[in-house]
């Protein structure tokens, strides 16, 4: 299948890097690092002063770093027009197209996509604010009748700061069109199958109904970094029995099947993660102490903070207090 891609020169091809810098959650804000705690700036990444979980809604100033492009000509999203794209209808330069020939054609460049019909599993804080760079999941059908099936049906979407008033009112089980720039990004040691949203690479997404995605049963010894980059992708899943040490409200921690021996640190463990929960932030739960869940729902996704060695947590993103329900 052709594809229209946007031509990257000049500005964007040293600004492009400052927003896929971080994978499964997280995007700078504006294209740098902030000064405080070692966090990235919102939505980005980091360790935490305390045991070392990350913590990814970090806050932060930021850095410095232009936005997206905006200066130089001015290109905008497609490449052929001054308006924002709508997803009323295909936007002019899309390519219409299905994840999973995404995952196929594997874009190496960024490459604008039209998919009139796909269901939204998470939604980075319980929702898009303008201002503020955030991260959806999508994928392709309603549900799946096993992770073998889910395979390359799902993708994240990167949607940065000056973007993220295009994508508000986005919420988890919403049935939307969407139009966004695909790409692998390589750089740096990452790897990540993706969109893209930026003010120049420019997209849209529009909720034209409602379903119940459901996840589909996996374990955690189905889930590790290959798994999300290459072999499956960022599936909703579903961890039955599983077990935890939570942190702060705010941190990751680790899982591991409940009657087993704890697992490793939390660079060598799936994680869960807050990051999707409104205001990012686990309720109900005892710090320090181990606790069993008769399940975890959420999309499998990986943490990568901008760091020196990159290291890469594997997460579990829940999106509501009922994705993780205590055994009794």
């Amino acid at each position: 299948m052709p594809h229209a891609s946007v031509r990257l020169v000049g500005s964007l091809l040293l600004l492009l890097p400052a927003f896929i810098a971080c994978s499964g959650g997280e995007v700078p804000a504006d294209g740098g690092s902030s000064s405080t705690a070692g966090h990235t700036a919102e939505g980005g990444g980091g360790q935490s002063a305390n045991g070392g979980n990350p913590v990814e809604g970090g806050g932060g100033n930021g850095g410095t770093a232009a936005v997206g492009g905006q200066g130089g000509d001015g290109g905008q999203g497609g490449g052929t027009t001054d308006e924002w794209p709508a997803c009323d209808a295909q936007p002019t330069g899309s390519t219409e197209t299905t994840i999973e020939d995404i995952w196929a054609d594997e874009p190496g460049a960024p490459t604008f996509m039209w998919l009139p019909n796909v269901y939204v599993t998470a939604v980075s804080r319980g929702g898009c604010s303008a201002g503020v760079a955030c991260q959806l999941f999508v994928q392709q059908d309603e549900s799946y009748g096993s992770l073998a099936e889910a395979t390359h049906k799902s993708l994240r979407i990167a949607v940065s700061t000056e973007a993220a008033s295009h994508f508000t009112g986005v919420s988890v089980g919403d049935v939307v069109s969407l139009a966004a720039f695909a790409l692998r990004d390589t750089l740096d040691g990452h790897n990540e199958l993706m969109f893209l949203v930026t003010p120049t690479l420019r997209g849209c997404i529009l909720p034209f109904d409602s379903a119940s995605p459901s996840p589909v049963v996996a374990t955690l010894d189905d889930l590790d970094v290959a798994a999300y980059e290459e072999d499956i992708g960022p599936v909703l899943v579903q961890l039955d029995t599983v077990s935890g040490k939570p942190a702060l409200p705010d941190e990751t921690f680790g899982l591991w099947d409940t009657g087993s021996i704890q697992g490793g640190d939390i660079t060598t463990v799936t994680s869960l993660s807050p990051f999707f929960l409104p205001n990012a932030t686990f309720n109900g739960l005892v710090q320090d102490q181990i606790t069993d869940f008769d399940r975890v729902v959420g999309v499998f996704g990986l943490f990568v903070p901008n760091a020196d060695p990159l290291i890469k947590y594997e997460e579990i993103y829940v999106r509501t207090d009922a994705d993780y329900p205590l055994a009794n």
